[in-house]
């Protein structure tokens, strides 16, 4: 009886717990444009490794963040170069580095980690915080975020265009 009563117990704290809900995005239905004006930093991008994070205790290794070569900033203050792009752990509200293979090109809206003490960068997955770059063209939820919306192509002289004019 008292075995049963504790697992009950437990059962009820992890069901009240917020963390064990995993994310609540409020944006969550939000399109790269409706997203940028709430970001700090929209760049255009290709990833060019991953950063990986070793757990001695699970013996495996796993990527966390990924380094980005930064060719075009359309937002925000950032230089041509490489930054670090932080994803998830298993534990933010992140879509995992693993989304974005090496050697392709992004269109990220970036924001600062809050929960860092150096207030690293960070793409959310409340929404669509990302296109990839294919060719001369950009593909995802560029103007509509809903759930059904499927992924739109636009050509990166008209995305130019619709980003000059939303910021």
């Amino acid at each position: 009886m008292k075995h049963t009563f504790s697992i009950i117990i437990s059962f009820s704290i992890l069901l009240l717990t917020p963390s064990a809900y995993g994310c609540s995005c409020a944006s969550s239905k939000s399109s790269f444009f409706q997203l940028t004006n709430r970001s700090e930093l929209v760049i255009r991008g290709r990833v060019i490794e991953y950063v990986w994070h070793k757990d001695e205790r699970e013996k495996k290794s796993t990527p966390l963040a990924m380094t980005v070569e930064v060719k075009e900033v359309y937002k925000g203050a950032a230089k041509l170069g490489k930054i670090v792009v932080w994803g998830d752990s298993g534990m933010q509200c992140r879509p995992y580095v693993t989304k974005f293979p090496i050697k392709t090109e992004w269109i990220l809206a970036l924001s600062k980690d809050p929960s860092t003490a150096k207030g690293e960068l960070a793409v959310s997955a409340c929404g669509e915080y990302w296109l990839q770059v294919k060719g001369s063209n950009v593909v995802g939820k560029v103007t509509d975020g809903s759930p059904k919306a499927k992924p739109k192509v636009m050509s990166l002289p008209d995305f130019h265009k619709l980003l000059k004019a939303s910021t």
